[in-house]
């Protein structure tokens, strides 16, 4: 069996990457020819996962002598805290984590690295988010994530939108308890002006928009965190709109070296991160 040239032996360790469903995984094809180009014997593996058999992979996936770490994705960026035994500061901060390794006593560590790729991503359009005011969409581990934050950025104004209200709920609780003053609340559909429209929710993956057109319209910059190899429906009405555009693959590219890092590997130049990107993607 070949990956990126990659010839897999009784050597090989992997890392897992979990979620569900799987057709959107785009994190195998950049790591595995980070891997190669690092002379690692090491291969990052999609497994779709559903909610209730978490526990049971897990389980299975720490017995196995070459399980080297996974990444994880949605559903999973927040009940996979559970099962860690050491946690990053922004774990603790944001009960969320979209990876972790195994260290040689068989402890879970757990990190996470979208934040740092979302960062990367508006600094390399040369925006910010100071003073600004955002609609994120989604309450879920990266919105969970996204939302504190913002806290520490000077976020101007944040409105929380998401199909399951008690999400929205219980997020708002949780910010206003760390920050009572901060602007944090359900978005009542008033306000259609938005500096910033944040999808941090799996709506993309059917090729819909996440919220109504006019509000997508009205957004001077819009970010999707959904995964895919094209432009999603949401990006593409927005790039017609002239609103600057940030797709959930930039943001995944823009986090591969806190990757590497957390893996404890060295980093890739931008020029072979570059090649890779143009030649698997």
């Amino acid at each position: 069996m070949v990956i990126s040239n990659h010839i897999i032996s009784g050597k090989t360790k992997f890392i897992a990457h979990i979620g569900f469903p799987t057709h959107s995984f785009t994190a195998p094809k950049i790591l595995n020819p980070c891997f190669k180009l690092l002379k690692k014997d090491l291969i990052v593996v999609p497994m779709g996962c559903k909610k209730k058999d978490l526990y049971n992979l897990i389980k299975g996936l720490k017995k196995l002598d070459n399980f080297f770490g996974a990444l994880i994705t949605m559903p999973h960026k927040e009940k996979i805290v559970s099962f860690l035994q050491k946690k990053k500061k922004i774990v603790k901060l944001t009960n969320t984590c979209n990876i972790l390794k195994i260290d040689n006593k068989k402890k879970l560590i757990g990190d996470m690295t979208d934040i740092i790729g979302f960062e990367n991503s508006i600094k390399a359009l040369d925006l910010d988010i100071k003073n600004k005011n955002i609609l994120l969409v989604g309450a879920g581990g990266i919105g969970t994530t996204l939302s504190h934050y913002f806290l520490t950025e000077g976020v101007k104004k944040v409105r929380i939108h998401d199909v399951n209200n008690e999400k929205s709920e219980q997020l708002c609780e949780a910010i206003r308890n760390k920050s009572p003053k901060f602007n944090f609340k359900i978005w009542n559909y008033n306000k259609n002006n938005f500096d910033y429209l944040i999808n941090a929710s799996p709506a993309g993956t059917n090729n819909e928009y996440p919220v109504h057109q006019n509000i997508i319209k009205n957004s001077k910059v819009v970010v999707d965190f959904v995964l895919s190899n094209k432009k999603t429906k949401l990006l593409e009405l927005a790039k017609k709109n002239n609103s600057k555009i940030i797709s959930g693959y930039e943001i995944l590219i823009n986090q591969i070296p806190s990757m590497l890092k957390f893996f404890g590997f060295k980093s890739l130049s931008k020029l072979e991160l570059d090649k890779i990107k143009n030649q698997y993607i």
